[in-house]
């Protein structure tokens, strides 16, 4: 969603400095560059991209171009109740958070489950996050190096343009003529600045933080298993988790536990 924000503020950014010039957004319009920057850039994706990893490409662009904020309070609140429903001996957890948050509690739960000891199941799931981690990374960088690309396609456009500008001349084109051609070309390079540091760095730099952030999601979810798994009391298990996270997103739940307790001992 700050993605879609940002680019809706860069738009009208360059609107406004068209407006300021005194010049038509027509003078900016060229269906040659246009055509030569984003079918380049779109050849080269085909070219680079991972494509094996759909998936991964696929959920990338879902947390690109969707409102998917993660919430860290409730990745806490489902790591506790998994340690909850553990000690209580119940391994059956089926967890609701999306991506690799869910699967490392599902599989944690699992694996104790079978009676794996804490060592080797922080082995599993600590390879199983890092595999995770290098696939979306391997996307991101993907995204990342295609913007060296639409400068260059740009730059393809432009010498078109001047092609047609020197053809145009030697023809008799008159000098306003000229110029206007001159200022045609000079839009496909513009065009590919924009492409490359407004659409495709912005881009890989988003995914990568999305799935940074992601992984230390992951991370918190593999403590709460080893947590589960050692059967460590409710009160340290809370507070090592909430250690892992900003005040603002700690959990207190044995406190409101406590609270509710008086309460209703008082009544």
């Amino acid at each position: 969603m700050f993605y879609l924000s940002g680019l809706l503020i860069a738009v009208c950014s360059i609107l406004f400095s068209i407006v300021h010039l005194r010049q038509s957004a027509s003078n900016y319009f060229d269906p040659v560059g246009l055509a030569v920057v984003i079918g380049g850039t779109f050849a080269v994706s085909v070219m680079i991209l991972p494509w094996e990893m759909h998936v991964e490409i696929r959920d990338a662009l879902k947390r690109l171009f969707g409102n998917r904020k993660l919430d860290l309070k409730a990745v806490n609140l489902e790591c506790f109740e998994l340690i909850r429903k553990v000690q209580t001996g119940n391994t059956e957890f089926k967890a609701v958070s999306p991506s690799i948050v869910g699967q490392t509690l599902t599989d944690g739960s699992e694996l104790i489950g079978l009676g794996f000891s804490a060592e080797k199941i922080h082995h599993i799931l600590e390879e199983r996050i890092f595999q995770w981690a290098e696939r979306k990374q391997k996307v991101a960088n993907s995204i990342r190096s295609l913007a060296k690309y639409p400068p260059a396609f740009g730059l393809v456009g432009t010498v078109l343009g001047l092609v047609s500008l020197m053809r145009a001349i030697s023809d008799g084109a008159s000098s306003s003529e000229a110029g206007f051609r001159m200022a045609v070309a000079l839009v496909a390079t513009l065009y590919g600045l924009l492409t490359a540091n407004l659409v495709l760095n912005p881009a890989g730099e988003n995914v990568l933080r999305s799935s940074t952030e992601e992984r230390k999601a992951a991370e918190i979810a593999l403590e709460a298993v080893i947590l589960a798994c050692e059967g460590v009391n409710l009160l340290e298990a809370q507070e090592t988790l909430n250690s892992h996270v900003s005040p603002a997103d700690r959990i207190n739940i044995l406190g409101n536990i406590s609270t509710e307790t008086e309460g209703d001992a008082a009544a």
